[in-house]
């Protein structure tokens, strides 16, 4: 009797064993899937040396299409496989210490490209800063979606940025934890101009369509403050601390 019993627990143990050993065997087969399939997504872009310099061969400059803005005009975004470096010579490209792909997002210049004529030019002259977003404003922001044009119809007001180009830290590289600037530009890229600089973190940004304006909400030194421009003009139109808790 203390036999059968003995065998009966000495199966289901191994039973249980057998289970998670089945269990195990599952997982890593899904997991296995998942990264090959994760893998297969992955486009590996061919760098392009004729860019930008890149002596030591650690930038790996390649050349991302970004979104249509509605005008005759295309943005390509400079992008680095870089992700460490000092912050005088070249910025930081923030990604995970084993860089496998590039992050469209994650600018270091953009390339202005007239669909027209062909004629290309470059944002910025050197490639030492780091660009966080680049988004255009279109003139049907905030309409309902039913209401809105395609891409091609909309019309594009201007591009807007908000970039890191100083290492306000001082911890030697430059990263999206440095302080950083929002400023515009006209769709050609022309025009460049910050609206507000040393800002900590971007709140909000809407677009009036009624007084050609936008208002940007954002946070700097601790505080926070409302700023409106004038999208024609570039022209900053009154910039107001954010009251209180309890104040009017």
């Amino acid at each position: 009797m203390e036999d059968n019993k003995f065998f009966k627990w000495l199966w289901r143990i191994n039973a249980i064993g057998l289970f998670l050993i089945l269990c195990a065997g599952l997982f890593s087969f899904v997991k296995e899937q998942v990264e090959r399939a994760n893998r297969r997504n992955i486009r590996v872009s061919e760098p392009i040396s004729s860019l930008a310099e890149d002596p030591k061969g650690l930038e790996k400059w390649i050349l991302q299409s970004y979104q249509p803005i509605g005008s005759s005009y295309k943005m390509l975004s400079l992008v680095s496989k870089q992700s460490n470096v000092i912050a005088q010579n070249k910025s930081y490209y923030p990604n995970s210490n084993n860089v496998t792909y590039y992050r469209n997002f994650m600018a270091k210049n953009i390339l202005f490209i007239n669909q027209k004529n062909s004629h290309a030019s470059w944002l910025f002259k050197t490639n030492n800063q780091l660009i966080l977003e680049y988004q255009p404003l279109f003139e049907e922001w905030h309409e309902p979606y039913y209401s809105q044009k395609t891409s091609k119809e909309s019309k594009t007001k201007l591009i807007y940025y908000t970039i890191v180009n100083k290492d306000s830290n001082n911890d030697k590289i430059i990263t999206i934890k440095d302080k950083s600037n929002f400023a515009v530009s006209k769709i050609s890229g022309e025009g460049y101009k910050v609206i507000v600089n040393d800002i900590e973190r971007t709140i909000s940004v809407d677009y009036n369509k009624k007084e050609n304006s936008m208002s940007l909400v954002y946070q700097k030194d601790g505080m926070g403050y409302v700023l409106r421009f004038d999208i024609e003009k570039f022209e900053v139109i009154d910039d107001v601390a954010l009251p209180k808790v309890g104040e009017r």
